[in-house]
């Protein structure tokens, strides 16, 4: 499926969001050993893999690391990558000794963390994340957004979600604050933008079945709301009685949690209800053409089925016993 690339309507997005503390001085660029290098701790996003992973490593063979990778140095003596983990891969997989890297110092969680969010983004397309991607980077910016107090609207949308309402927009509401400014920049509906929040209140099982299309956003909204220890019990008991999962399956339990909190045992009465085969209420059963001329050809509709019901009568009576 092609995807339409969107490009963000900002020049620098570090400046934006470290518009209250300043970007840092870039400072010298140092050759690190790659064996001093780690992952951020809390690196969301996924490594590149196939062709493009290929085509990295084969450039950077050739021409070495052309863009310094950014790091923050800790106290004891190692450097926690803040840009450039997918640059690092691929070094390592062209067996490259040393990395060229701007190092940072005494950085706070936050603006580290807004390191890495946002020179990710530099370097990809918004639309070309997974959607739990997506997810984090809106909870990164919304979070900024909240805390400039201009969350209302949002909270609204968010709210509406929690109800199992979805609004639809009008084209003359003038949306502003967090909606207008977020859904300018990432080209999404309120609606939209409010989903993918919730993806962020998901257990790790489910928000990899929303990466691996396994499930949907409208899904995935449902399951955000129960507590963490049901959705992973949830995901194993789904996974252990092989229940293919619909859209009823995950509104459900939502509404029950609402009415009052699940534990365990009331989602495996509820999944084993759904794992029993239901019984029709009525089936129009037809005679054969063979046992109708055999048994009722020269007999009224209504004899016939005075007849049937004897009969069956009868069976049900002397045969199961």
């Amino acid at each position: 499926m092609s995807k339409k690339l969107v490009k963000r309507e900002i020049t620098d997005a570090v400046d934006i969001l470290l518009d209250d503390v300043g970007v840092l001085e870039q400072g010298d660029i140092q050759d690190i050993e790659i064996d001093l290098l780690e992952a951020y701790h809390d690196h969301p996003f996924t490594l590149y893999t196939g062709k493009r992973l290929e085509d990295m490593v084969d450039s950077i063979r050739e021409n070495g690391i052309l863009n310094p990778i950014i790091v923050l140095k800790k106290e004891d003596g190692a450097y926690e990558i803040l840009s450039g983990h997918n640059r690092v891969n691929a070094a390592r997989l062209a067996n490259l000794k040393t990395v060229p890297c701007i190092v940072k110092e005494h950085l706070s969680e936050e603006e580290a963390y807004t390191y890495v969010i946002e020179t990710n983004l530099m370097q990809r397309s918004f639309s070309d994340l997974l959607p739990t991607e997506k997810a984090l980077v809106l909870k990164v910016r919304y979070e900024k957004i909240a805390s400039q107090g201009k969350r209302n609207d949002l909270q609204k949308e968010i709210n509406n979600l929690d109800r199992g309402i979805i609004e639809k927009e009008s084209k003359a509401e003038d949306k502003t604050d967090s909606r207008k400014s977020l859904g300018k920049e990432y080209h999404l509906s309120g609606a939209s933008i409010a989903r993918y929040l919730r993806l962020n209140e998901l257990s790790d099982s489910w928000k990899q079945d929303v990466d691996n299309e396994k499930i949907g956003l409208t899904m995935a909204v449902d399951l955000s709301y129960l507590p963490k220890e049901i959705q992973d019990y949830l995901y194993q008991q789904y996974e252990e009685l092989e229940l293919t999962l619909k859209s009823s399956d995950t509104k459900a339990p939502h509404l029950m949690n609402r009415q009052e909190e699940l534990n365990k045992e009331m989602i495996t009465t509820y999944l084993l209800n759904l794992k029993k085969p239901k019984m029709k209420e009525y089936q129009n059963i037809k005679l054969s053409q063979s046992i109708y001329q055999k048994f009722f050809q020269d007999k009224a509709k209504e004899e016939a089925e005075g007849i049937i019901e004897k009969a069956l009568e009868i069976y049900f009576k002397e045969y199961l016993r």
